[in-house]
């Protein structure tokens, strides 16, 4: 079986907790599993007979506990397995996830989900964390006001992080879909931690770190520990809400895919973490009777030979361990340069309609012909207008509609055209057409000359006035094929 997950913590000093953390594991299995007539282990919610494995061993001051579950799964076999060891003063947790594929060699295709039991172990009264010096572990997702902004960034730039950050930053008070941060604390405990940051907080780390580094308006991003060269900011992944919401029929869709897409790079990445030495440690120790019983029996020859065997034994390991910190290493460089659906090194979003607007001036001068007052315009807007990626994205498929404009005819209309790519576009009613008053305020200048303009794109509506961006377009026979005379605030 091939590990695919793997859960690893501990609470220094607090060895006499192993109970509860049994006690949370038997509440899991008697909550998932009934016994059939025959003493098999039958999985509630699907009928499927499992098969489970318990193991409790003391060793001086020292007890392990084990409990391991063998499921049929759609592909295979999935294989959980859980050690709690408590030591002289410190307690560990560690889960494994183990797939079995059958039919061939296909990569699998089942949704994996940490445990259940991982969350309440985690949430128990205990001081959990990553390592012996590792940070402290939550439960569940941290808020992050503008006052909790230097406490973030010290556990953001710590060296002894261990675990991956995911940032959830708010847009219009809201997260995708309204729960997208609890979600994922749900998904991802034990592997990462979540945090949810509101915009004053999002804009003073942005001020803090420089731009490269930033999430906010809705944006989700995802931090590796910073070990090598994950000190560069283009190593950790970001997803824009505008990117996000393009994913998905709906914000629910596109949670759900994103939520999906880092349980996968988290799980895997957690397969590369060698297991702690502490239950080798116990393993020797529980075995060494055995050990002796056989020293004593055999020859000389035999003894010297397990000697040898367990001085190669304790160099393979730590040979292991190294490998293993080594290959992590390059797994979490490799994930964060390639991923099913967004790129790990995404351009910064601007963080204003302005810094949208000269960012399409950069791409596409040749392609779109701005009005004389847009940065006028641009700049009175709210900075959390639009939002500044999505301005920036139907000013990118403005470009597009120039470019296939200027190959020919467009097959339809402009607004179908442009709803086909994504963005939401319309042209004035035929009593504001026929309204003087109403052209008036949609005639704007283009190189010194009035031009009343007619099409409209809105990159969003139902906000307040402020964050309510409208961009003012045509299109010509000639090139420049789409000129912008305006990029503002609704008029109604």
């Amino acid at each position: 079986m091939q590990v695919v997950g793997k859960i690893q913590v501990v609470a220094p000093g607090k060895a006499a907790d192993l109970p509860q953390v049994m006690a949370a594991l038997e509440r899991w299995a008697d909550g998932k599993f009934s016994t059939s007539e025959d003493g098999a282990a039958i999985i509630q919610r699907s009928g499927a007979t499992a098969m489970t494995d318990r193991r409790d061993d003391q060793v001086g001051d020292q007890r392990c506990a084990s409990f391991d579950v063998l499921e049929p799964v759609r592909t295979g076999e999935l294989l959980t397995a859980a050690r709690v060891l408590a030591t002289e003063a410190d307690l560990y947790f560690n889960c494994t996830l183990s797939l079995g594929v059958e039919g061939g060699l296909a990569p699998p295709s089942i949704d994996l989900f940490t445990p259940r039991f991982v969350r309440e172990i985690i949430a128990l009264d205990i001081d959990w964390r990553a390592s012996i010096e590792g940070e402290h572990l939550l439960s569940t997702f941290a808020r992050i006001a503008e006052a909790d902004v230097e406490m973030f960034l010290a556990l953001l730039q710590s060296p002894q992080r261990r675990l991956p950050l995911i940032l959830v930053s708010e847009l219009d008070g809201k997260t995708l879909a309204g729960d997208l941060h609890s979600r994922l604390a749900s998904d991802v405990c034990g592997l990462a931690h979540v945090c949810r940051i509101d915009q004053a907080a999002a804009w003073a780390v942005t001020e803090r770190l420089d731009r490269e580094w930033s999430c906010y308006n809705g944006a989700v991003r995802l931090f590796w520990p910073f070990r090598g060269n994950q000190e560069r900011p283009r190593n950790h992944p970001l997803w824009t809400r505008d990117r996000l919401t393009a994913r998905g029929d709906d914000e629910v869709e596109a949670r759900d895919r994103l939520r999906q897409d880092l349980r996968r790079r988290l799980l895997d990445a957690s397969t590369f973490v060698a297991d702690d030495q502490a239950f080798r440690r116990f393993v020797r120790l529980r075995d060494a009777p055995a050990v002796r019983s056989a020293e004593t029996a055999s020859s000389e020859d035999l003894v010297a030979r397990i000697a040898q065997l367990e001085a190669t034994l304790e160099a393979r390991d730590a040979e292991i361990s190294t490998l293993n910190d080594n290959l992590a290493a390059l797994n979490v460089a490799l994930r964060s340069q390639s991923t099913a659906d967004e790129p790990a090194g995404e351009e910064p979003p601007p963080a204003t309609v302005l810094e949208a607007l000269a960012i399409a001036r950069r791409r596409w001068g040749g392609s779109i012909l701005f009005g004389d007052a847009v940065d006028d315009q641009a700049a009175a807007l709210s900075s959390e207008a639009g939002p500044p990626e999505k301005v920036l994205r139907y000013l990118d498929v403005l470009a597009e509609l120039a470019a296939t404009r200027a190959a020919g005819a467009l097959g339809g209309t402009v607004p179908t055209w442009l709803k086909d790519r994504g963005v939401n576009a319309s042209i004035e009613s035929e009593t504001i057409r026929n309204s003087r008053d109403s052209m008036k305020r949609r005639t704007f200048p283009i190189d010194g000359k009035p031009t009343p303009f007619e099409l409209h794109a809105k990159p969003n509506d139902g906000v307040s006035p402020d964050q309510c961006v409208r961009i003012y377009f045509d299109v010509q026979e000639t090139a420049p094929h789409v000129r912008v005379g305006y990029i503002g605030r609704h008029f109604e």
